[in-house]
């Protein structure tokens, strides 16, 4: 474990993991919130302080660690980008904006509401990094690329959004490419974005869907409730896995030539359309919850710790029932 106790301490104690990414094969970001007594009634999101914790693995133990607490934030999630600067860039449900790397450190501006005449028209849920910019989604097809600092370009404008349509809104977003972008979400929702022009494909299911990946094999993959997997691209699609889980797959990745997908309850690999439990050893998958690729790492990270795969091996960063065993 690459972590000691004085570092767990002053990193994750009184904290829960919900997001995390990759910025290069040696450092990571991972998001925490504080926890809360839960016999008492929850507090509210914003009275819950976040942490951005991050991972130097080539930095001198005792100093690969480090960690930045925000107060009045919603539920915050984890992106990277490399443009204009190398940086962690956090956005929460409610639009908030935080970057830092590269010497920079900013809460910025926020996300300007579609009430506003901005392209914010939901509470954004996924942040993903395309051609090395971090997009946002969110509800009512919501759709964000961050440019600049405190600049973003709005595709929510460009995709029409029908209120008496329930359930739409985007869940996820990858892409082969800036010019090859898919969005899912709502019942059936699958869009198309070929640099130009945003189109609603046709998808033989209305089941909620909740992940997507733009896999190496050159084949869109699309997690749905229950744990089903779609395969195809553009308006040719086909179910490869039939689900019967109690939660959808919350993060969808390809690495080492094939796709992983994670929830809070597990792991498990699509190789050859078949969907399998993972073979990792039992305290990687016991870091089960939320997925990050890039420069030929994944990282794993849930409420009971983090882990990471070089390509090659496994290795565990954090395990947080251990130490909280210990405390």
């Amino acid at each position: 474990m690459l972590i000691n106790d004085d570092e767990y301490k002053q990193n994750f104690q009184g904290f829960q993991i919900i997001d995390c990414v990759v910025r290069k094969k040696d450092v990571f970001y991972i998001v925490a919130k504080q926890t809360y007594d839960t016999e008492k009634s929850p507090p509210s999101e914003f009275k819950l302080k976040k942490a951005i914790i991050s991972f130097f693995l080539h930095d001198p133990v005792g100093e690969r660690w480090s960690s930045t607490v925000l107060g009045s934030l919603d539920h915050l999630l984890a992106g990277f980008t490399m443009h204009p600067l190398e940086q962690f860039v956090g956005v929460d449900m409610s639009g908030n904006v935080y970057a830092i790397g590269s010497g920079e450190e900013d809460l910025e501006n926020s996300l300007v509401a579609w009430s506003d005449n901005g392209p914010q028209r939901g509470g954004i849920c996924k942040l993903r990094t395309i051609d090395e910019y971090v997009y946002a989604i969110g509800g009512n097809r919501t759709v964000l690329r961050r440019d600049d600092k405190n600049r973003w370009h709005g595709f929510t404008y460009d995709i029409p959004n029908n209120n008496s349509d329930l359930g739409n809104g985007f869940a996820d977003i990858d892409g082969f490419s800036a010019n090859d972008i898919y969005c899912v979400g709502g019942k059936g929702d699958v869009w198309h974005f070929n640099g130009e022009k945003w189109k609603q494909l046709a998808f033989p299911s209305n089941m909620y869907l909740e992940s997507v990946c733009c896999a190496g094999d050159g084949y869109v993959y699309i997690g749905g409730q229950q744990g089903n997997v779609f395969k195809g691209k553009g308006d040719s699609w086909k179910k490869i896995h039939k689900g019967e889980l109690n939660l959808p797959f919350k993060d969808m990745v390809w690495h080492q030539g094939k796709v992983w997908c994670t929830s809070d309850y597990g792991l498990w690999e699509i190789e050859n359309d078949k969907l399998t439990k993972s073979g990792a050893p039992d305290e990687v998958r016991a870091c089960a919850g939320n997925l990050s690729v890039g420069d030929g790492v994944m990282l794993l990270a849930g409420i009971f710790g983090a882990a990471f795969h070089d390509g090659k091996d496994w290795q565990i960063l954090v395990d947080t029932l251990s130490f909280e065993k210990n405390a």
